[in-house]
């Protein structure tokens, strides 16, 4: 994108692989136009997950437990909390769609202002929305590999089967339903649970890549603008002609850090209970899925799905810590840059107090937080860990 870019940049050319699958299921903040597709979508989206993480539930409980089947009681229950994710995503971008919208525009005037920019200015932010756009692309790439592997699985059996001369039907899901369990094993029953389950696994990837880049994008930006804060504070004294040019300077500083501030708190209101969520249900995820995997090499042979169904939960959860950790890694860098501007060279009170109040104001460094804890990379070692255990207790009860 560097090479070829032309300014100024804009937000849906930057995140265009995640923007296409958020129009698709409704969830783009960018939709002005509310039409009766577009409440379809956002009524029979959401609504047929929380089915789905219904009757997942209810499989996991009625049928799965009272048969004592736990390895399959694992795989429904991870089916289960994808259900619930997705609606809780899905309803979370469509409930602060109005704060995420100026966030975007925001940003949209942020690359507008970057035309003027320097060459090595511009390179920065380019550095920054190439970042945004990888991490899109890759969430697109890990969504529908994992969300297809479930569905080409059952195929692929089903096939093997009828050229064996055992010809069998493989579900997409092995679920149990309340009133047509008995039936759902009839050629047109089982084709209609089949599809069903397709639209839900499809429904799923789309929306982690509409929801799941987002909060990355804009810290990645973010993080661009701090940098390029922290490069001209340290060129603001040499740089100027007089105490006027960088009072002007300081003065728009300050306002872009009080802007930059304004969007991580609104990051953080928006979404604080839902990393919390994440971060319980990523660190089961994990653990079983590597269950499935591991229970699938002593039995079947490996468990394609869930492999790379494990390496999606990893990247749910480490997306946004690795963000987040970049994110206070720049805002030391910008308190360390305003200490190390030449402040003490320059008598005037007036500057000397502006460097004192910026400095107290970035004192704690930014991070997005859940409600207990920052999110970082140490916050993502210590879930991992726990996987682990969870994984451990798991392979000594059923394993």
């Amino acid at each position: 994108m560097a090479a070829k870019s032309q300014w100024p940049l804009k937000f849906e050319e930057v995140t265009k692989s995640s923007r296409i699958f958020s129009r698709f299921n409704g969830s783009c903040p960018n939709v002005v136009t509310f039409n009766k597709l577009w409440w379809i979508k956002n009524i029979f989206w959401p609504s047929y997950s929380i089915f789905c993480f219904y009757i997942s539930t209810y499989t996991v409980i009625y049928f799965n437990f009272k048969n004592k089947s736990y390895a399959d009681a694992i795989r429904n229950g991870t089916m289960s909390i994808v259900g619930l994710t997705v609606s809780l995503k899905h309803l979370l971008l469509l409930r602060h769609r109005g704060s995420i919208k100026e966030i975007i525009d925001i940003m949209e005037r942020d690359y507008e202002a970057a035309k003027d920019f320097s060459d090595n200015e511009k390179k920065t932010v380019i550095k920054y929305a190439q970042l945004g756009t990888g991490i899109c692309k890759f969430w697109v790439v890990v969504a529908i590999i994992t969300s297809m592997l479930f569905p080409v699985k059952a195929i692929v059996l089903m096939a093997y089967y009828l050229f064996k001369g055992e010809f069998q039907l493989v579900p997409l899901m092995d679920l149990s339903y309340p009133f047509i369990d008995e039936y759902k094993n009839i050629p047109i029953m089982f084709c209609i649970l089949f599809f069903s389950c397709f639209c839900f696994a499809m429904y799923a990837a789309t929306m982690y890549i509409a929801f799941d880049p987002l909060v990355p994008v804009i810290i990645a930006h973010i993080c661009g603008q701090m940098e390029l804060i922290s490069n001209r504070l340290l060129n603001i004294f040499s740089a100027a002609k007089n105490m006027e040019d960088i009072h002007l300077n300081l003065k728009e500083i300050n306002m872009k850090l009080m802007e930059i501030y304004s969007i991580i708190e609104t990051l953080q209101k928006n979404f604080v209970v839902l990393y919390e969520f994440v971060m319980k249900t990523t660190t089961f995820l994990i653990s079983f899925s590597a269950f499935q995997i591991v229970e699938g090499a002593k039995h079947n042979g490996v468990s394609v799905e869930f492999v790379s169904f494990f390496f999606g939960a990893i990247l749910h959860f480490y997306s946004p810590c690795y963000f987040s950790n970049l994110l206070m890694d720049k805002s030391e860098g910008l308190r360390q840059a305003i200490y190390s501007c030449g402040w003490e060279m320059i008598p005037n009170t007036r500057i000397r107090k502006t460097i004192l109040l910026m400095l107290t104001r970035t004192t704690k460094s930014l991070v997005i937080r859940t409600v207990f804890v920052p999110i970082c990379l140490d916050t993502f070692a210590e879930m991992a860990r726990q996987a682990y255990g969870i994984y451990n207790l798991m392979n000594a009860a059923w394993g």
